[in-house]
């Protein structure tokens, strides 16, 4: 599924882009919890691959992220907890994408 060109820090800034567009769908109301916990499924698979020394700092926000999406959307599926629980987890989900965000610029910037 990766590009097989891109070194393993692109395919992980990648992935990151994947993950902020991903949760920034579900937040905007463009996604639902369903598409949510299987883009988030998908991209924890991908995060494996690209998993080395260089790319393991940077992937931590990231992991939290799809982390974070996947319980969203497993607390989203079980109606006894939600709607009251949906606002933490959502906002847990924005201040991660904000962090995300910020540590691939950080990446770009360094690199460039």
């Amino acid at each position: 599924m990766m590009q097989q060109h891109l070194t393993r820090i692109e395919q992980a800034n990648l992935i990151a882009g994947h993950a902020v567009s991903y949760a920034t769908a579900y937040l905007d109301g463009r996604h639902n919890a369903q598409q949510l916990g299987d883009n988030a499924d998908r991209l924890f698979l991908d995060l494996l691959v690209v998993e080395t020394p260089e790319t393991s700092t940077f992937l931590i926000p990231v992991q939290l992220l799809v982390i974070t999406m996947m319980r969203t959307a497993k607390c989203a599926r079980d109606l006894s907890q939600w709607p009251s629980r949906e606002d933490r987890w959502q906002s847990v989900i924005a201040s991660l994408v904000e962090l995300v965000t910020h540590e691939s610029r950080h990446l770009t910037k360094d690199r460039a």
